[in-house]
Parts: C-alpha cells; sequence; structure tokens
C-alpha cells in the first residue's frame, strides 16, 4: 500500500474531527476501494493480492491503514459496505455466506430460512444501514437467490418481484439499502432480461420500477439515505429515480461514446448528487464522473482539479465506488501513469459540485 500522506508514512495518529481538510488526493496501491462511513471519516478496502480476502479501515483525514480480518477465499468473497459504527457487511467464506463484522462480535453469519443453497453460495450480504441495525442482500433457495433484509429481529423475506424465464423462481437481489435502513433496492429477473430494478418497503412489498420495459437490463446501485432517489443503470444508460419524477436521465460527457455504459455508484446524502463511472473497461478508458439535476454529468477530475485538488501528472480518475453523506469525501479508482489501477481517497470542499 502506498500513499501520499505525511502522516501515514511516520505512523501518527490524532483526533482530526475538528481539523478543516484542505483539498487533498491520496493514493493507496494493492486494494480495491469498497465503501465509506457516511460521515466519510473512514474508507473499507479490500486487498487486490491476498487470497485470503484481507479487509482493512483507512483512516481518511491522516491515510492510516489498519487490517481488520480476513474473509476467506478472495475468489469467492467479498466486503461490500460499512456502517457509521464500523460495521462491514459481505460475502464471507466458503460455502459462500451472507455476513456482518464488527471489531467485537467478529464475523456473524445471516441465518438461511431455506434448506439449501446453490452448490458453495449460500447468501451474500450487499449493504448495511447507517446504524449498522439494517443489512440486505440474497439468500439462495436452491439455485434461485431471494431478496431479503435482516435486522435483530430476524430475517425477513422480500416479496419475490419480477417473471423467471425458467422453472424456478424469479432471481431477486436487494442490493442496497437507504442509510436509515426503511427502503431497500437492488434487481429482479423480469423474463427476457437478467435484472429489472426494483425497491422494497420496510414490511417486504416491492416493486418494478420500469416494469414496461423488457428489453434494456437494469438495476440500481446506489440510494440516498431516506431511499427517494435511486440511482439505476439500465442498458447503456444511468437515471436517477424518484417516485415523482421517475427515470431521469443523467446523460454522459462529451467524449464519451453512446455505448458507453453509465455507472451511477454512489449519491450524496439527500440524493442531489451522484458519482460513478461513464466508459467501458474493456471498449474505452472509464472516466469518474459528478451529475447533478442543475448542471448534468461533468468529469470529476476536472471538478476536483477546479476546487484545488492536486492530482499527480499522468493520473487519470476512472470511477467511484463511495461518497460521505455530504459530498466532500470520495473514495475511488485511478489509473497511475503507468496504467496500473490504484484507488483514491479525495477530499474536496463543500459546494464543489
Amino acid at each position: 500500500m502506498g500513499d501520499t500522506s505525511d502522516t501515514s508514512e511516520t505512523g501518527e495518529t490524532g483526533d482530526t474531527s475538528d481539523t478543516p481538510v484542505s483539498p487533498s488526493i491520496q493514493w493507496f496501491d494493492g486494494v480495491s476501494g469498497v465503501d465509506l462511513t457516511p460521515d466519510g471519516a473512514t474508507a473499507l478496502v479490500q486487498s487486490m493480492t491476498l487470497f485470503d480476502g484481507e479487509l482493512s479501515f483507512i483512516d481518511t483525514a491522516t491515510g492510516v491503514v489498519t487490517v481488520q480480518t480476513t474473509l476467506g477465499d478472495a475468489g469467492k468473497d467479498m466486503g461490500t459496505a460499512v456502517s457509521a459504527d464500523l460495521q462491514i457487511a459481505a460475502l464471507y467464506a466458503i460455502p459462500v455466506e451472507a455476513a456482518t463484522w464488527s471489531a467485537d462480535g467478529g464475523w456473524e453469519v445471516i441465518p438461511s430460512p431455506f434448506d439449501a443453497g446453490c452448490d458453495s453460495d449460500n447468501g451474500g450480504a450487499f449493504d448495511v444501514s447507517d446504524d449498522g441495525a439494517v443489512a440486505v442482500g440474497l439468500l439462495w433457495d436452491g439455485c434461485a437467490p431471494a431478496a431479503f433484509r435482516s435486522t435483530s429481529s430476524g430475517v425477513q423475506l422480500l416479496a419475490t418481484l419480477g417473471e423467471s424465464s425458467g422453472s424456478s423462481a424469479p432471481t431477486n437481489r436487494a442490493t442496497v439499502v437507504s442509510g436509515d435502513g426503511a427502503i431497500a433496492a437492488g434487481f429482479a429477473e423480469y423474463g427476457s432480461i437478467d435484472r429489472s430494478p426494483t425497491r422494497w418497503a420496510a414490511d417486504g412489498t416491492g416493486e418494478l420500477l420500469d416494469p414496461d420495459n423488457r428489453d434494456a437490463p437494469g438495476e440500481v446501485l446506489s440510494i440516498d439515505y431516506t431511499g427517494a432517489t435511486l440511482g439505476i443503470v439500465q442498458g447503456y444508460d444511468g437515471f436517477a429515480w424518484t417516485e415523482a419524477e421517475g427515470l431521469v436521465p443523467m446523460g454522459r460527457l462529451e467524449n464519451a461514446l453512446p455505448t458507453d455504459t453509465v455507472y451511477p455508484n454512489a449519491l450524496s446524502a439527500d440524493g442531489s448528487t451522484a458519482f460513478g463511472a461513464v466508459g467501458s473497461e474493456f471498449f474505452t478508458v472509464p472516466t469518474a464522473f459528478a451529475w447533478t439535476r442543475e448542471d448534468g454529468m461533468r468529469s470529476l477530475q476536472e471538478l476536483a482539479v477546479a476546487a484545488g485538488v492536486v492530482i499527480d501528472d499522468g493520473y487519470w480518475l476512472d470511477n467511484v465506488m463511495a461518497v460521505s453523506d455530504d459530498g466532500t469525501v470520495i473514495l475511488g479508482r485511478a489509473l497511475d501513469a503507468d496504467y496500473a489501477p490504484t484507488t483514491f481517497v479525495m477530499h474536496v470542499p463543500p459546494g464543489t459540485f
């Protein structure tokens, strides 16, 4: 791991909560960015080189990296989210289980109500609410995944949505949960398309968000604090969804191709700003973006530089994985001057977007 923070090199820490953070960017090699705590103080990252799927926290103010736990098998397992109290949601162990981790309790597997999973897959936890009280994901009923919501009261299976293309129940997955834990969202199999955007209420009822579309696969990738705004990819396009507006197209950067997929991976807590990537790793170089209703899609790198962030020569910001509630701390991926992937943590002033 490498970064540009002097404090991380000396190992010094300290209380930085009352210290304003200047526009800055730090680079971390050998890890993949997963998520940020709502206040942006801690980033969850996963090792890209260790077979056991090592998970670490980064203090985003100092750059100090501390190893927390391992998943078991990086070929099958992955960390997916972190709460304000530093609980981790994940796909854990072999067979793969939906699980959460905390420093006090270690790994806790979310129990499945089904008799058997699908080969080595029993489930996966894909997100956790801000307070850590609600986890969401999927549990395998044989080889038919069902969406779930888990709390201290137990596991709740969410309404099965969509239509199956085969003989089993349609695939459902709750990919994200709102910060307040009330709304889950993700996708459901819908006949000829394997994914259609969905959302579920706390009582388990749900709906397809675009039931007239049977042509372009889509899913919910991000959600705001109350679940009022969702970030959706459908076909090649990205959308912001609200109940009042429906699907609002995000457009593309000027240099993007019509076939460059838009991935709105993160939303600010109020839903006003979306972050992600436009492009394909296979055909073009992705570009990280920020989007608002007022200004549309803009290059994150250009906005950051204009806000005073000094980005090393040859580095290219190509994706955003997570953002703090207020949009001032961003966790993402970049290509360095040698075109090798690296993870970044960036601080920008309020009002940058």
